[in-house]
């Protein structure tokens, strides 16, 4: 049987499916000779306690909250369509313990999108996948509960002292429309990784039209690579509780009329929000990025903020990187700790190309660790940093927001500018050029949708 309850306006279930729709065969109008077969319609809700395999010939609906259990699994092969149910806020959530086997292929990508049929679809229709780890959390006793237990009791637990645990795989997937507020700053983003340990893989995810951030750390030490942030409204990453990975290859571009009307919309929030324990500070590793910002004439202007956000209690390495047409600055450093770690050396800013609508570098008024603004350009001048004259001098073949390609042209300033030492001299592939991509091999072709509102699933 199927028992319900409700909490918060989300349902669920303490057993695993049940199926809504079945099977049918009709006859086109218009081609009376052709048969078109509508694929079966599965409903995932409630808890997942076994090893489940689901079917790339058949639709799945999320449908509340429906969590994977400690001991469980879930696999989804490549082609594999999910959609998440507007009504009940639809998630699904890899607990502590479970995994999750997610692999698509460049050419048949898993999906996961709205429920609405396309033409449309919404931002924040469902609210998106969390998976959680048992790696390393700088919260008091080393363990969190997402957003404090806003999703419901024991939901959504991680962290631990496992740096290399392992929550599965998750390759080649698009979260598309997903992205929720839970509670007023609280919310469930595009993909959450909280407490995930590096024996996790994650690469070639594409989330867009997100209602909050695109992808958020909380902790851990997963690495990944290949990530897309496209047109959300929030931060596209976000980094807190002590996330240490490592991320190669990442693409951040905003849309001008999308932001965040509560917060500030950025490409990088680095914001360890409560005091850090143990002294274990968030410091994520990364290296060619580009980021593209909303441009000077973003339709929301109060709402975009900077392109990079070093902010309170939290050290970051970015490298290799392009930052072009933030609608503010470029890079800022809100307070004095983020300016503080990059002079000692424990935050890295260097071989990146920035431009910033109203400069590249920006600082807080109670930053102290540098004189004045003139100061600390000075100092990332040092690091290799390039000041560009405007975004079209990076060199990338396309910024049109509908039809993006990152490849780069080949008279760039990127090209044979990366530099792989120190932080970036393991883990990392060492390329010669800044930015997402070089001059050839379009990462993003075949499982990337820059038009996803369109698309028939």
């Amino acid at each position: 049987m199927i028992m319900n309850f409700k909490r918060n306006n989300f349902y669920l279930s303490v057993l695993f499916m049940a199926v809504l729709s079945m099977s049918a065969c009709k006859k086109d109008s218009k081609k009376e000779d052709e048969e078109i077969v509508d694929k079966e319609q599965v409903v995932l809700k409630g808890q997942i306690t076994t090893a489940v395999k689901l079917d790339a010939s058949k639709i799945y609906l999320l449908s509340g909250f429906v969590r994977v259990m400690d001991g469980a699994s879930i696999e989804i092969p490549a082609g594999t369509v999910i959609k998440g149910e507007i009504a009940s806020n639809a998630a699904l959530i890899i607990e502590r313990g479970a995994k999750i086997t997610a692999n698509g292929t460049a050419s048949n990508p898993i999906i996961f999108t709205s429920a609405r049929p396309e033409g449309q679809r919404e931002t924040g229709d469902w609210a998106g996948v969390i998976i959680c780890g048992k790696s390393t959390v700088n919260v008091a006793g080393g363990e969190a509960q997402y957003e404090n237990g806003a999703l419901g009791v024991d939901v959504a637990k991680y962290g631990g002292s496992v740096p290399a645990d392992n929550s599965g795989s998750f390759s080649y997937v698009r979260i598309e429309y997903a992205g929720y507020a839970v509670q007023p700053d609280k919310e469930i983003n595009g993909l959450t990784l909280c407490g995930v340990g590096s024996g996790t893989a994650v690469n070639h995810v594409q989330v867009s039209y997100g209602g909050d951030d695109s992808f958020e750390f909380f902790g851990g030490t997963v690495n990944a690579t290949h990530l897309i942030a496209y047109r959300g409204v929030d931060d596209d990453f976000d980094f807190d509780q002590g996330y240490s990975g490592k991320i190669q290859y990442g693409i951040s571009i905003k849309d001008p009329a999308a932001a965040d009307k509560i917060g500030v919309s950025r490409g990088i929030e680095l914001e360890n929000k409560g005091t850090p324990a143990n002294s274990v500070y968030t410091r994520p590793v990364l290296s060619n990025f580009t980021f593209i910002g909303p441009g000077a004439q973003s339709n929301v202007l109060t709402f975009h903020g900077a392109g990079i956000h070093y902010g309170q209690n939290s050290r970051m390495v970015l490298a290799n990187s392009i930052i072009v047409n933030a609608r503010l600055a470029a890079v800022e450093f809100n307070t004095d700790f983020p300016a503080a770690e990059l002079k000692a050396g424990r935050s890295l800013f260097t071989n990146n190309l920035v431009f910033g609508n109203a400069g590249s570098y920006s600082l807080n008024t109670n930053v102290t660790s540098f004189a004045d603004l003139a100061a600390l350009t000075t100092f990332l001048t040092a690091q290799g940093n390039v000041t560009l004259n405007s975004a079209a001098a990076a060199g990338i073949t396309s910024l049109a927001l509908d039809a993006p390609n990152l490849l780069l042209t080949s008279s760039s300033p990127a090209l044979g500018k990366a530099s792989f030492t120190g932080d970036l001299a393991a883990g990392f592939t060492a390329e010669t050029f800044v930015g997402a991509m070089g001059t050839s091999g379009n990462w993003a072709t075949g499982w990337v949708n820059w038009t996803p509102n369109v698309t028939v699933y």
